[in-house]
């Protein structure tokens, strides 16, 4: 039992959002699809059609470049990627709570998506649109919205605390990546795609709402006054060279400073000079 709690916390601090910021990404996702449902249902679509084509009938030069690629989109390539990730991040943080997290995003998304599937009752576009091209086989269900954009958008976005800040950056990009390749395979309209946008985006904020409570109820949650809190779990705070609690974050161990009129040197301890934390939106 100690040795599965041991894998649940991660073993570095997780930069969660300010449960502001993720309750306004959850919020913006939802009007993002709200907005999507309301011009779907009164028909104002001659603009996703025309989008559409510009998007799916390409020159052959560049179909040859772009079709490949899209390839990488593809349920086999998302589960590749998906895999990568999740040994990245299991060695990364040597815990199970960042898979946790993406998997919960992964079925609150696909769960959502699906649900308004059933409602919208939407064709794919080569079933409707004689010069539509369908680049791969044809797909199941109904067109609105994009499960993959939804699914692929709400992981990338959950997982960004325990990412490095280059790793996830390129994990957003290749879920915008996502939806493009939804369109240029044929399979979904521009409107679909924004539609799953929003229900990832929604439903990655619910996640990181839900992380930031968890690990702030274990006790280790940072004091902070910008956009993000670097938040430690239980354990996080041990020195892994020497097997003890860091000087920097033990309790009983402050920063110790010698009483020092103006002009008079500061020592600090082994720590340094406290560090102040960043207001971008992850670290």
């Amino acid at each position: 039992m100690k040795s599965l709690e041991s894998w649940w916390w991660p073993k570095r601090p997780a930069r969660i959002p300010r449960a502001r910021t993720s309750g306004l990404l959850a919020g913006v996702g939802a009007a993002l699809f709200g907005v999507s449902a309301v011009l779907l249902k009164i028909g104002t679509l001659g603009w996703d059609k025309s989008l559409f084509r510009r998007l799916n009938e390409v020159p052959a030069a560049a179909a040859s470049v772009l079709t490949p690629l899209s390839r990488l989109f593809l349920p086999a390539g998302i589960i590749t990627a998906v895999a990568l990730i999740v040994v990245y991040v299991l060695a990364r943080n040597r815990s199970i709570l960042p898979v946790a997290a993406g998997a919960a995003a992964a079925g609150v998304a696909w769960l959502l998506a699906h649900v308004a599937k059933a409602i919208a009752d939407r064709p794919r576009p080569y079933q409707v649109m004689a010069d539509a091209v369908l680049r791969q086989q044809p797909a199941h269900g109904t067109s609105f919205p994009s499960s993959h954009t939804a699914v692929t958008l709400a992981v990338a976005i959950a997982l960004v605390p325990f990412l490095a800040r280059p790793l996830a950056a390129t994990g957003i990009g290749y879920a915008v990546l996502a939806g493009w390749s939804r369109m240029y395979l044929g399979v979904h309209y521009p409107l679909d795609v924004l539609g799953g946008a929003g229900i990832g985006m929604a439903a990655a904020g619910v996640i990181l709402l839900a992380l930031r409570t968890l690990l702030r109820r274990a006790g280790r949650a940072a004091n902070g006054h910008n956009g993000t809190t670097e938040v430690q779990a239980p354990g996080a705070g041990a020195d892994p060279r020497r097997g003890r609690k860091s000087r920097r974050s033990g309790p009983g161990r402050p920063l110790h400073r010698a009483k020092a009129s103006e002009g008079q040197h500061v020592r600090w301890g082994r720590a340094g000079p406290p560090r102040r934390a960043s207001s971008r939106w992850w670290r």
